[in-house]
């Protein structure tokens, strides 16, 4: 199944599942890369720019494969989203994604994840936060 129709069928099924009705998650879980991405959503690619309640494929060039992400936008229509972002080597993305004051979303795409009006949790660990203490 090529990437493009895997999103589109992938998204029929979240239709079906939510059966018309506005589509809020309860809960959606993430992580986060050392390169600050999250859900599939790198930096750098198309994911970053898609304002689309939707789903979608991305060709990640430096995994040379293609992924299958929730877009930012339907992220954040959940009720809740938590991050878990645990070691030394996420310190560097973490400090920008949490304590950038200016958003740089193409560089740091986590930083695209904030509940509309729902609730975002971070779950770290001491060596995530070393560089946000500083």
């Amino acid at each position: 199944l090529a990437p493009e129709k895997a999103a589109i069928e992938y998204k029929k099924s979240i239709d079906k599942h939510f059966d018309g009705n506005d589509i809020v998650f309860d809960l959606i879980l993430l992580g986060m890369g050392d390169d600050a991405h999250t859900a599939s959503i790198f930096p750098h690619t198309t994911l970053v720019k898609n304002q689309e309640v939707d789903v979608d494929s991305v060709f990640v060039e430096k995994l040379n494969t293609y992924r299958i992400s929730l877009t930012a936008p339907l992220i954040n229509k959940a009720e809740n989203v938590a991050f878990l972002a645990f070691g030394e080597n996420k310190a560097e993305a973490l400090k920008h994604v949490i304590g950038d004051e200016e958003k740089n979303f193409d560089t740091y795409p986590a930083q695209l994840i904030n509940p509309t009006d729902g609730k975002l949790t971070w779950f770290v660990d001491e060596a995530a936060v070393k560089l946000l203490e500083e």
